[in-house]
This record gives C-alpha cells, sequence and structure tokens, in this order.
C-alpha cells in the first residue's frame, strides 16, 4: 500500500470521525456521514491484496482463476450473478468503522486500516459465519472463521 494512498483515507475518515464525534448532528446527518466512512473503508479495502479460503481457492483454479489478483470490482466477469464467491472483510466494515470513531488521531486510523484485510469466500462460507450470528459483527474473526470452518491461506 502507498503510503500516500494510507494517509489520504486515514485523514479522510479522521476528519469524518472527529465530526462524529463532536458536532450535534441530526439522525439524518449522523446517518450520511457513517455512511460516507464506510464508503471510504470499502474503497481503501478495495486496493489491498485479498486473502483466499482454502475452499475459494479450490473453486477458482477449477475454473482458472487466481482470486488473489482479483477484487469485488472483477467478480462478475468470473462469477457471472455473484453466485459462487463472496468477497468480504475478514472483521466487517462496521467494526471498522466503530475503531475509527474511537481513534485518537489519524496515525491510529492508518494503524487500524493497516489491519484490515478481505478475503474471497464461497457463498456457502459466507453462509454458515451468518448461520453462526457473525453477518455483521465479529468481537474476533480469527474465531469466528475457525468456527465457520473456513481456512484462509
Amino acid at each position: 500500500m502507498r503510503p500516500e494512498l494510507l494517509a489520504a483515507f486515514s485523514e479522510s475518515i479522521w476528519a469524518k470521525a472527529r465530526v462524529a464525534r463532536e458536532v450535534e448532528l441530526d439522525l439524518r446527518e449522523r446517518r450520511r456521514l457513517l455512511e460516507a466512512i464506510s464508503e471510504d473503508i470499502k474503497k481503501f479495502t478495495d486496493l489491498l491484496p485479498p486473502l483466499v479460503s482454502e475452499a475459494a481457492h479450490r473453486e477458482a483454479q477449477r475454473r482458472g482463476v487466481d482470486l488473489r489478483e482479483k477484487a469485488w470490482h472483477d467478480q462478475s466477469r468470473f462469477d457471472p450473478g455473484r453466485t459462487t464467491f463472496q468477497c468480504e472483510h475478514v472483521l466487517p466494515v462496521g467494526g471498522l468503522r466503530e475503531l475509527c470513531l474511537l481513534a485518537a488521531s489519524p496515525t491510529a486510523i492508518a494503524e487500524i486500516l493497516g489491519t484490515a484485510r478481505v478475503a474471497w469466500i464461497l457463498k456457502e462460507e459466507d453462509r454458515r459465519l451468518t448461520s453462526l450470528g457473525y453477518r455483521a459483527v465479529r468481537p474476533d474473526p480469527v474465531a469466528a472463521y475457525r468456527e465457520a470452518g473456513i481456512k484462509l491461506v
């Protein structure tokens, strides 16, 4: 990751997080601000090299696709209808956003973003995470993946 990009995203999120903490906002304003932080996180993580589950890797190999070189925006070319694979945040965006809202500086946000990971998994693996209650909240993402039987490579 280029340091300039990390700094740009960190500073943008910091400015929004500071307003969310310090300014009295109505519900509509707060929702839009939180959505903007989430979108910044998503766009930042679009730039990260993805992890891949063992099962997704096997299926992708069968199709002649290297998921380590693919991003969410590429998916419709190798997975029409997005029926097989799920590109997801190991620590969900909401969790990353909450950490950013608590951060004390742009540097702290850069450290949080530095821990962000995206992973290609199969839709069936995503359903297992969801059935275990890990759709949007994963206090310990490693444990959640282990419980769901998902091994990242």
